[in-house]
């Protein structure tokens, strides 16, 4: 008996679920085959468990995999209390909730065919592929090209679609999807949303009963790109822009609303932070990485720095920065105070540690302050669980920080 691909992920993480342990409930649970060589993986040794799994003999060990680690259960819960503005602006701001979906019949009853395109495409494919082209012409086609021939086991076991090992229940989106129960733009306005689809025909129709609020495929996006620009810092900027094209293609094929998006992306950065500040989850991101880069390096046989500087860019680090920040808001007006100073969770440094190594956390919550957005915007607010609405991380990661003899730091 050998599982290979998603069979044996969803036998991970079914056993992890069932405590972390490889026991024949687990493995039952798991939907595992049984056999002679199924009792020796129960009471075998490790080796003889992955063996059984088809687990890379260079990816992560079953330990790695199978084990509960803190950011599995983080300390917040749920991701409820980032997002619950959204009560208040149902509650009270009917200009605003009319904007939310006039916005989106804006946008996708002018989208071009290029646009409704890639939509079509980032809605069926999984976010780590519609992440790769954001490395560039010859870098993307690099990853893809190691990535589904086998030759980036820790990365795909990290970031591989829903069975990614950094995702989760706790972080999927579902939970909050079931207690705020928004019905989508193409169910409240149907004659005014055109639909987009291609042969596969279910964009629509696998998501009609389920709720808009937060944006499950924008949050999953956020989280890949924050680990992915992690490991690729050189290009940070362009990740995470590409994410916020994910979130926008929710808009494009109407079955989101720029709420849901923002929302979105306050759910996977948060996500991203907790796995990076994890200190036992983190080394998983630290390997994958190290994966990566080796890797794209043997594959285009130059220095990782001398491809970027030479292939086609997904954008200019300015024009991802630009469209990054508009989409941070998407031209609602403010419904609250400007000017009020944010307050940038702590657990947020981590997710600036592939970008500046060199600094410390405080002065990366530093940085995340200076470039963060003004206050009073949809869905920020203060206290805790606050901040997240805030946070430009495109600016952040392309900032130019000088440091001060006080240790203070300024940016440019």
């Amino acid at each position: 008996m050998r599982l290979t691909g998603r069979p044996a992920l969803a036998a991970i993480a079914a056993v992890t679920v069932f405590g972390g342990q490889f026991t024949a409930a687990g493995l039952a649970a798991a939907q595992v085959p049984t056999g002679p060589q199924a009792v020796q993986v129960q009471g075998g040794t490790a080796a003889a468990i992955e063996s059984a799994l088809g687990l890379p003999a260079d990816g992560y060990g079953l330990d790695q995999l199978a084990r509960i680690y803190p950011s599995d259960l983080p300390a917040r819960g749920t991701y409820i209390a980032l997002m619950d503005g959204f009560n208040a602006l149902r509650a009270e701001r009917p200009d605003v909730i009319a904007k939310n979906l006039q916005t989106v019949v804006d946008v996708n009853n002018s989208a071009d065919a290029r646009t409704v395109e890639r939509a079509i495409f980032d809605n069926y494919e999984d976010r780590e592929i519609s992440l790769a082209d954001s490395l560039g012409d010859e870098l993307g086609a690099a990853f893809l090209d190691a990535y589904e021939g086998g030759r980036l086991p820790k990365v795909k076991a990290l970031l591989g679609g829903y069975l990614a090992r950094a995702g989760g229940l706790v972080n999927s989106s579902l939970i909050e999807k079931s207690v705020y129960n928004n019905p989508r733009p193409f169910v409240v306005d149907p004659a005014r949303i055109v639909r987009h689809d291609d042969a596969r025909g279910t964009v629509y129709s696998s998501v009609e009963s389920s709720g808009s609020y937060p944006s499950g495929h924008t949050s999953g996006a956020y989280l890949t790109a924050s680990l992915l620009a992690t490991m690729v810092p050189e290009l940070a900027p362009q990740i995470l822009t590409r994410a916020s094209e994910v979130g926008n293609s929710r808009i494009v094929l109407g079955v989101h609303y720029p709420l849901d998006v923002i929302s979105g992306r306050m759910l996977g950065t948060a996500a991203a932070a907790d796995r990076l500040a994890d200190p036992a989850f983190a080394p998983l991101v630290d390997e994958a990485g190290v994966e990566l880069r080796t890797v794209l390096e043997r594959e285009t046989g130059r220095p990782l720095s001398q491809v970027i500087a030479e292939d086609s860019a997904y954008l200019s680090a300015d024009e991802a920065t630009r469209v990054y920040r508009e989409r941070m808001t998407y031209g609602f007006d403010r419904v609250g105070a400007s000017g009020v100073p944010i307050e940038v969770p702590a657990e947020a440094a981590a997710l600036l540690r592939g970008v500046f190594p060199d600094l410390t956390d405080a002065q990366r919550l530093q940085v995340l302050a200076q470039t963060s957005v003004d206050s009073g915007y949809p869905l920020d607010k203060t206290g805790p669980q606050g901040g997240w609405q805030r946070l430009d991380l495109a600016a952040a990661s392309a900032a130019t920080v000088t440091v001060r003899p006080d240790g203070s730091v300024a940016v440019s």
